[in-house]
C-alpha cells in the first residue's frame, strides 16, 4: 500500500507524542502511514509508535550473536531509507481482515481499499457473526458514508499528513538513537536502541525518542523493518507538561510481514499507553489489533466494488463459522 494512494479509516492519530484530542495513533510502518489506513479506528507502526508503545519481542536471540559485517548504525540507516522508498513506491491496493481487541472486547471487520477511501464492515462481535440488527445498522452506515463522499475526503486528507509526519520521523530515526546488535534468528536480525544524547529534537513528536528504549527487528537481506517494539523509560512532557504528557511505561509492539513480491504488510500492532493531553483528556489506550487475509485487488477498484465485496467475505467468513 504506497503512499501514493490514501484511504480513510484507522490511522493512529496522537502520532508519536504530539498530544491530540482524538485517541487513535499514527505510524509510519502502518497501513495508514502508507497513505492506506487498515480500518476505522487505527492503523500503524513506528518511531512510529513511540507514542504507541508496546511489549516484549518475541524472537529469541540465538546463543551466539552473527553480526553482519556493516556497523550497527548504517543497517539501522539502510533500513529505514529502504523502508520509506518502498512505502512511496508501494501503490498496491489491498483487502484484508482486522480483527481489534480493546477493552475486553473483540470486533473482525472485512475491509477494501480503494482509490477513493477505504470500505470497512463489522462482521462479528466477540467471535459471533453479527445479527441481523447488526448487520442493517452496518448497511445504514456504509450508505451514508457513500451519499456523503466529503467525509471521506477529510479523512484521506488527514491521512496524507499524517503519513507526511510519520515519514518525517522515520528520517529522524536513525539519528536520535545509537543502534548495537542484540542477536539473530536466520536472516532477521535484531538491534537495540538507545537515545542519543547529541540528538536535537524538532517538535513534540519527536520529544518522546529521548525517553525511549527498544528493539528493532530487520530483514538483513531485504533491508526491511520486520518488527519494532519499545517503552518508555521515563515521563515525556509536552511544553513542560502543559500541552500533555505520557507515563513512564508505556510500549508497544508492531509486526509486519513479506506478502511476496516486495510487498510487506503490518499484521501486529499492540499499544498500551497512559498519560494527558491538551485540555487535560485522559489517554488510556489498550490494544490489540491483528491483520490477516490479506488480497491484491485491482487498482481500478470502485468504491461500491469494494462495498460487494467486503459483503461477499462477509458471507464467506459467516458459512465457516
Amino acid at each position: 500500500m504506497g503512499y501514493g494512494h490514501v484511504v480513510p479509516g484507522p490511522s493512529y492519530r496522537l502520532l508519536i507524542g504530539a498530544p491530540k484530542t482524538s485517541q487513535t495513533l499514527t505510524t509510519p510502518f502502518s497501513h495508514a502511514a502508507r497513505g492506506h489506513s487498515v480500518t476505522a479506528g487505527a492503523a500503524a507502526i513506528f518511531a512510529i509508535v513511540p507514542v504507541l508503545l508496546a511489549g516484549p519481542l518475541a524472537l529469541v536471540a540465538s546463543p551466539e550473536i552473527s553480526k553482519p559485517a556493516v556497523d550497527a548504525n548504517v543497517l539501522a540507516r539502510e533500513v529505514m531509507r529502504n523502508e520509506i522508498q518502498a512505502q512511496v513506491r508501494d501503490q498496491s491496493l489491498w483487502s484484508f481482515r482486522k480483527i481489534e481487541e480493546k477493552d475486553g472486547h473483540k470486533d473482525t471487520f472485512e475491509v477494501c481499499q480503494t482509490n477513493a477511501g477505504e470500505i470497512k464492515r463489522l462482521i462479528a462481535v466477540d467471535g459471533r457473526p453479527v445479527d441481523a440488527e447488526q448487520r442493517r445498522a452496518e448497511d445504514a452506515r456504509i450508505h451514508s458514508l457513500l451519499a456523503h463522499p466529503g467525509q471521506m475526503r477529510r479523512e484521506v486528507k488527514k491521512d496524507h499528513e499524517d503519513a507526511e509526519q510519520s515519514r518525517q520521523l522515520m528520517k529522524m530515526f536513525p539519528d536520535a538513537f545509537h543502534f548495537h546488535y542484540a542477536g539473530n534468528e536466520g536472516e532477521l536480525v535484531k538491534l537495540e536502541f538507545t537515545p542519543n544524547p547529541s540528538f536535537h529534537p524538532s517538535g513534540h513528536a519527536a520529544e518522546v525518542f529521548y525517553h525511549m528504549t527498544g528493539i528493532l527487528v530487520v530483514d538483513a537481506k531485504q533491508k526491511r523493518l520486520a518488527e519494532i517494539n519499545g517503552t518508555l523509560t521515563s515521563e515525556v512532557k509536552f511544553g513542560g507538561g502543559i500541552f500533555g504528557h505520557l507515563d513512564k511505561g508505556g510500549t508497544f509492539d508492531v509486526k509486519q510481514e513479506n506478502l511476496g513480491s516486495g510487498h510487506w504488510e503490518v499484521t501486529d500492532l499492540v499499544v498500551h499507553m497512559v498519560g494527558k493531553a491538551l485540555f487535560f483528556k485522559t489517554i488510556d489506550v489498550n490494544q490489540d489489533d491483528k491483520y490477516s487475509n490479506f488480497k491484491p485487488v485491482t487498482r481500478a477498484i470502485t468504491l461500491a466494488k469494494a462495498v460487494q465485496l467486503v459483503g461477499a467475505n462477509e458471507d464467506a467468513h459467516a458459512l465457516q463459522n
